[in-house]
C-alpha cells in the first residue's frame, strides 16, 4: 500500500512541476528572471508594512481592472517590458539609492537588466506597446513619483510603493500566467 501511495504522492507532484512549467512560455526564458526579480524586491523591505498602513494609497493599477487585462501576447509582452523599464526607472533614482540597501538595490537593479534583456527581443521583432496601453502605464508611473514627492520619499512612502510593484508585477496580464484564481481551479 505505501509504494502506491507514493507513487501516487509522486505522481502529483509531478503534474504541479509540469503545470507550473508549462506557465512559463518556453520561447523565453523569462519566469525564472521574473521569479528573482520579485525576491529582491521582497529583500527590500526594510520597513514593517503596519507602520506604513497610513501612507497607503490607490495607485490605480491599470492592469488589476483596466484594458491591459485585454491585450494579445505579443502586445502583453511588449507592454510587459515597458513596464519594467518604468521600474528600473523608478528604483534606479537617486532617492531611491538613499532609502534601500545598496547591495539589495543593485541585485534587482540587476534582475530586472537581465528581464529586459530577455524581452529585448521583442522589441527587435517589431512588436510595440500599443498606444493606450503604453500610455496607461506611464501614467500609473507618474503617480509613484508624484506620490514619492508628495511624502518626501519617507521611508514609508518607499514602502508603499515596494509593496505596490510586488502586487502589480505579479499581477500582469502575460501569457502563461495564470491569475490566482485560475490556478486554484485547474488544481
Amino acid at each position: 500500500m505505501l509504494p502506491v501511495h507514493l507513487f501516487l504522492v509522486g505522481g502529483v507532484m509531478l503534474s504541479f512541476s509540469t503545470a507550473s512549467s508549462l506557465d512559463c512560455d518556453a520561447s523565453w526564458s523569462l519566469c525564472p528572471q521574473s521569479r528573482e526579480t520579485a525576491r529582491f524586491l521582497a529583500e527590500l523591505k526594510s520597513v514593517p508594512a503596519h507602520q506604513c498602513l497610513r501612507d497607503r494609497t490607490d495607485f490605480r493599477c491599470p492592469w488589476k481592472k483596466g484594458p491591459i487585462t485585454q491585450v494579445k501576447m505579443e502586445e502583453a509582452t511588449s507592454c510587459y517590458s515597458q513596464m519594467l523599464r518604468q521600474v528600473f526607472n523608478l528604483f534606479d533614482s537617486e532617492a531611491s539609492r538613499a532609502a534601500w540597501p545598496e547591495r539589495a538595490l543593485d541585485q534587482l537593479l540587476s534582475s530586472l537588466w537581465s528581464e529586459l534583456q530577455v524581452l529585448k527581443r521583442t522589441r527587435e521583432q517589431g512588436q510595440s506597446c500599443p498606444l493606450p496601453f503604453d500610455l496607461a502605464i506611464r501614467i500609473y508611473f507618474r503617480r509613484f513619483f508624484s506620490y514619492l514627492e508628495g511624502k518626501a520619499r519617507s521611508s514609508c512612502s518607499w514602502e508603499v510603493v515596494r509593496v505596490e510593484m510586488q502586487a502589480a508585477l505579479s499581477a500582469f496580464p502575460l501569457f502563461g500566467r495564470r491569475s490566482p484564481k485560475k490556478w486554484r481551479s485547474s488544481l
